[in-house]
């Protein structure tokens, strides 16, 4: 089925505005409708044990055991998707509900990364972007954002994580690097067995390609990385990463794999965070870190490659507060 053009869904959203505003009213003055919606919603299970310290520090907070089911379609979505894209969804929303709900407040409160979820992660088989072949399903990019959605809707760190490696790390590998490169970190990527960050804001800037400061200098044999990076998510632990670099020569944007452990690298928590608590962000420094040139990815010459990615990530990123406002909607339902 064809997507509807930006007038028809806008039509629509129209027509469904109106709609509301014409529905009947209930006792409690709710249009009839929206009233009937809302509590047909699950009723709250009661409190885990493992969520009362988490109440205790923030009592007005409500604990994710009691996070309600997606009862409804409540964007009308189902009529757009495949039935790939459902299925993926509906894969997506029963692993969070079964498996992140009742865990992640315990970690938000300790601002810890749940590791024991990465394997039931990988086990539903979503991992490669939109990758084809090297062990990536090739999903479509609806079908990696209703993955996404529910991964928000339930906890944003958790969808944040898995954008920055799917969408950020192997999706740059899988775009921009050799064919040696794509056989040797795709397939462990996308089972998860290898994490990828991306390492492109530095402390004084963003994504501006004109203000990147960290060096890559040719050296007999390889590059040497030099300088700083700031707010790179899974940074922390992160098995791969994939590093932005001015070539001091051309001055031009490269990139290169550094792999973890790897002699000048160095990465550090960022403490204290309030949003995506759970996703461990880092600052990276780089001093005259050396990568062999096998570590260079071919495909970048300049910062219009990194828009290559950047171009998809940013579709990713803008369904996570969709997912999130559907969370709050359910919450809210219940």
């Amino acid at each position: 089925m064809s997507a509807p053009s930006p007038s028809a869904a806008m039509g629509r959203v129209a027509v469904m505005a109106g709609q509301l505003t014409s529905y009947k009213t209930g006792e409690d003055g709710e249009p009839e409708q929206l009233h009937q919606l809302l509590t047909r919603a699950p009723t709250a299970a009661a409190v885990a044990p493992h969520s009362r310290g988490f109440m205790r520090a923030f009592p007005q907070a409500t604990t994710m055991a009691e996070f309600p089911t997606a009862a409804h379609d409540a964007l009308a979505l189902d009529g757009l998707l495949t039935a790939e894209e459902r299925a993926v969804r509906d894969k997506a929303r029963a692993f969070v509900e079964r498996e992140v709900a009742p865990v992640i407040t315990e970690y938000w409160e300790r601002a810890e990364f749940p590791f024991e979820l990465v394997p039931k992660i990988a086990a539903l088989g979503l991992g490669g972007a939109t990758m084809q072949g090297y062990g990536c399903p090739g999903l479509s990019i609806m079908a990696n954002a209703m993955a996404a959605v529910e991964f928000a809707r339930v906890d944003a760190s958790l969808a944040t994580f898995s954008l920055v490696h799917n969408f950020l790390a192997l999706i740059t590998i899988g775009l921009l690097g050799s064919e040696e490169q794509k056989r040797t970190y795709l397939p462990a990527m996308a089972k998860y067995e290898q994490v990828g960050c991306w390492a492109l804001t530095e402390p004084s800037n963003g994504s501006d390609a004109s203000s990147l400061t960290c060096s890559a200098t040719k050296v007999p044999g390889g590059w040497q990385l030099d300088g700083q990076k700031r707010w790179i998510g899974n940074g922390t632990w992160a098995d791969v990463s994939v590093v932005w670099a001015r070539n001091n020569e051309s001055g031009e944007v490269n990139c290169f794999i550094v792999k973890k452990g790897t002699p000048g690298l160095k990465a550090t928590k960022i403490d204290n965070k309030i949003a995506l608590r759970c996703v461990q962000n880092a600052d990276m420094v780089f001093e005259r870190c050396f990568v062999p040139d096998s570590a260079r990815l071919p495909g970048v010459t300049s910062f219009k490659d990194t828009n290559k990615v950047l171009a998809l990530s940013r579709i990713m990123v803008a369904w996570l507060p969709v997912g999130m406002a559907m969370g709050a909607y359910d919450m809210a339902a219940r």
